[in-house]
């Protein structure tokens, strides 16, 4: 459109000199202006041809301005590399584990460990498939159970502080519970596998220093029992939760409502509320304040599976 502006003006600057004297070839260069310009002017009026020309360029400066990438206003995160994160994949609103790269994988419910062999005995209930994909077909029985009412000195929680707050029903049913699942490949574990939503409770719910913490979400915990049983608790306490020895005094309530039936089943724990000590040492900078452990029948749709990798792997 430049181009444009500079011939309709070269036009209108020659046919401007046609008050004074010119030779045959300047008046032969006029007459032809003249032609030209008459021949425009009958095509479209001068003023509209310039807006129309003032448009077009516009709109050819405004779609460079919209072709350039305009910064996110979205700032990018990392996800951050810390404890939680570690030689850890997750899956993303599936059953798939991203990035996952090991091969086929089993996955293993463990119910006994042979100090003499060195060695975890357990029942296979699924796979990882070489693409990420898990499968789960928990049927296989598990041979060797210790009796529910032993649940008191091995819950693995730990946070139920009074053993006489347990309600057991069928306290001599055999029964094992895990809050994860062994990840085996050619006999050897590679890692392990949790569910839940959150990567922080699933793993703060299996490490002793952090079992207290307050992050909240909820994780999953398989069990086996040979016949219907039931655990039931419910404890307000308040104490002393201080990893570091400065006291921390807080108040909690841990509830079990838990009902199994012969085989396979689900347990959903919930931590609920939070305190939090800003100017405590990270060991201590939270604890929770409710864990809720209820029995459910299935794997929540919001679910995220978390791969451990084993340390040597």
């Amino acid at each position: 459109m430049k181009m444009l502006h500079k011939i309709i003006f070269s036009i209108l600057f020659v046919v401007s000199g046609l008050g004074f004297s010119q030779t045959p070839e300047q008046q032969k260069m006029i007459d032809k202006a003249i032609k030209m310009r008459d021949s425009i002017m009958q095509c479209i009026g001068l003023e509209e041809m310039l807006q129309q020309a003032n448009a077009q360029e516009k709109k050819l400066e405004s779609d460079k301005k919209s072709n350039k990438r305009e910064p996110s206003r979205i700032p990018k995160t990392t996800k951050n590399e810390d404890k939680y994160w570690k030689n850890t994949l997750a899956s993303d609103n599936d059953s798939k584990l991203k990035n996952w790269n090991y091969g086929e994988a089993d996955l293993v419910f463990n119910y006994h460990y042979d100090a003499r062999e060195d060695k975890l005995a357990y029942v296979k209930v699924g796979v990882i498939k070489a693409d990420g994909t898990i499968e789960l077909n928990p049927i296989n029985k598990v041979p060797m159970l210790k009796p529910l009412k032993d649940f008191k000195d091995s819950n693995n929680f730990y946070d139920i502080h009074n053993p006489a707050s347990y309600q057991y029903t069928n306290e001599d049913a055999g029964f094992k519970l895990n809050a994860y699942l062994l990840v085996y490949q050619n006999d050897e574990q590679i890692g392990i596998l949790t569910i839940g939503n959150s990567v922080k409770v699933t793993l703060n719910l299996l490490t002793p220093g952090d079992l207290y913490f307050g992050d909240e979400g909820y994780m999953l915990s398989w069990v086996f029992a040979d016949q219907a049983c039931a655990i039931m608790a419910n404890e307000n306490w308040k104490g002393d939760l201080s990893n570091t020895g400065t006291p921390l005094l807080v108040e909690t309530n841990v509830t079990y409502n838990l009902s199994f039936k012969p085989g396979w089943n689900l347990v959903k724990t919930d931590v609920i509320g939070r305190y939090d000590f800003p100017n405590a040492p990270e060991e201590d900078r939270s604890r929770y304040k409710k864990h809720a452990h209820t029995s459910i029948t299935s794997i929540p749709e919001d679910a995220t599976y978390y791969f451990r990798k084993s340390p040597q792997y």
